[in-house]
């Protein structure tokens, strides 16, 4: 599965769009022509998906600091650990859930390196990648990071109280208050 993936990023946000508007049939010929709830819709954007200059980013920007694949890492957020049968990359999916982890890799990067870590829409692409290609995980090794970096890795995790393996799962931090279920009264 090592190689060069092609992520149509645009086609993925799109069929979001139009599905989470209700407008199935909005093309950008209605939106041209000034058609009330029409969506214009930009060129489809594709990101080239490399595994291996993912792995590179993974060391480089200090995301091994907290994230673990193949044993090798810290462990103050979940391991990166590509699942055998996992569906295809998706660098928007991926990128989501960075979104919903965002207020702690942010307070951790700040603590930790001294400064928040800056991603391009291909940096994400690349580490998607790299997070779902179970070979170019294999292939990092302790000897591939610095002995600054690895010198640097946090043994513990950052919540004690937090379910790590549960987060990667579901992609999220917490309750939120839809999910919260309400006590069910007996009328009796």
């Amino acid at each position: 599965m090592m190689g060069k993936t092609f992520i149509s990023s645009g086609v993925i946000a799109a069929a979001a769009l139009l599905a989470g508007c209700g407008a199935e049939n909005a093309s950008t010929d209605a939106a041209a022509d000034g058609q009330p709830g029409a969506v214009s819709l930009k060129p489809v954007v594709t990101h080239e998906a490399d595994p291996m200059a993912g792995r590179t980013l993974f060391v480089e920007k200090g995301c091994v600091i907290c994230h673990s694949v193949n044993g090798v890492g810290g462990k103050a957020a979940p391991a990166l650990d590509a699942q055998i049968g996992a569906p295809p990359v998706d660098p928007l999916e991926f990128a989501a859930r960075m979104w919903r982890g965002a207020p702690a890799m942010i307070e951790l990067q700040s603590i930790e390196l001294g400064y928040t870590i800056y991603l391009t829409a291909d940096d994400i692409s690349n580490l998607a990648a790299f997070a779902a290609d179970r070979e170019a995980q294999k292939a990092l090794t302790i000897d591939d990071l610095p002995e600054t970096i690895r010198s640097g890795l946090l043994d513990e995790r950052f919540w004690e109280m937090e379910d790590w393996d549960d987060y990667l799962r579901q992609g999220q931090e917490g309750d939120f208050p839809e999910q919260i279920e309400e006590p069910v009264e007996d009328n009796d």
